[in-house]
C-alpha cells in the first residue's frame, strides 16, 4: 500500500515562527476611561489575556478604548471577546471603542459584522 505524508504550510505556522510576543495592557486615559493597547497576533492562545485586561480595566471605566494599530494579527476569537466586552459594557452603561489597526484586522472585524457593534476610530499612526 503506497504512502504518503502531508506538509501543512499554514499561515499560523509561519505567522508563530516570525510574530512578536502578544502585548496587552491597560491605563487610565483621563476621566473614566481606559486605554488598552494591543500589540502582536490576537488569536486563541492570546485572547484570554485581552479578556482579563477588559475585565480589569471595565472595572475602572466606563469608556474603554482598544488600540488595534499595532496588531499583525486578528482571529475570531479575538472579535469574540471584543464584542463580549461591548456587550457587557452597554449593559452597565458603558462603552468600547476601538482604534482601527491595519488592513487585515479591519477586514476580520467586517466580515465578522463587528464593525457593525463597535464604534471604530481612526488616528494618525503616530499619535500616542
Amino acid at each position: 500500500m503506497p504512502q504518503a505524508s502531508v506538509v501543512i504550510d499554514s499561515p499560523a505556522a509561519s505567522r508563530d515562527a516570525a510574530s512578536p510576543s502578544f502585548v496587552c495592557t491597560w491605563k487610565a486615559a483621563g476621566l473614566d476611561a481606559a486605554w488598552i493597547l494591543l500589540a502582536g497576533a490576537l488569536d486563541l492562545t492570546t485572547s484570554p489575556e485581552l479578556k482579563l485586561t477588559l475585565q480589569d480595566a471595565q472595572l475602572h471605566a466606563r469608556v474603554v478604548v482598544l488600540d488595534l494599530r499595532k496588531l499583525t494579527f486578528m482571529d475570531a476569537t479575538g472579535v469574540y471577546v471584543i464584542l463580549n466586552a461591548a456587550c457587557d459594557a452597554r449593559r452597565e452603561g458603558g462603552r468600547v471603542m476601538l482604534v482601527r489597526g491595519p488592513a487585515y484586522v479591519d477586514r476580520v472585524l467586517t466580515l465578522t459584522a463587528a464593525s457593525d457593534e463597535v464604534l471604530i476610530v481612526d488616528l494618525d499612526p503616530t499619535e500616542p
